[in-house]
């Protein structure tokens, strides 16, 4: 999986190349946000450290009846959410996986 093998310590050992300044997530990844997810640990940890947002699209977490129950700090929004976070940040580009 190429966000807990390969992104997550690109961040952790400040390698991955560019600053990232969010995470949004779709579908069944919003799993990773929930509390007893050790993925969501670490992605809210580097969160914590290196100051970039995390957000979950609000209608896939509705979907999937786990709206409110996510670490705390992520947010829960939609792609104009996403865009006014990352033009808060100052962003130059936009990757999805």
């Amino acid at each position: 999986m190429l966000l807990e093998n390969m992104i997550i310590p690109q961040i952790s050992l400040e390698v991955h190349g560019a600053e990232v300044v969010g995470m949004f997530f779709l579908d069944d990844n919003v799993f990773f946000l929930l509390p007893e997810n050790p993925i969501g640990e670490r992605l809210t940890m580097l969160s914590s450290k290196y100051g970039f947002f995390i957000t979950c699209c609000d209608y896939c977490c509705g979907q999937r009846g786990i709206s409110g129950r996510l670490y705390p700090g992520v947010h829960e929004g939609c792609f104009p959410d996403l865009y006014k976070q990352a033009a808060n940040s100052y962003a130059q580009q936009i990757i999805t996986l």
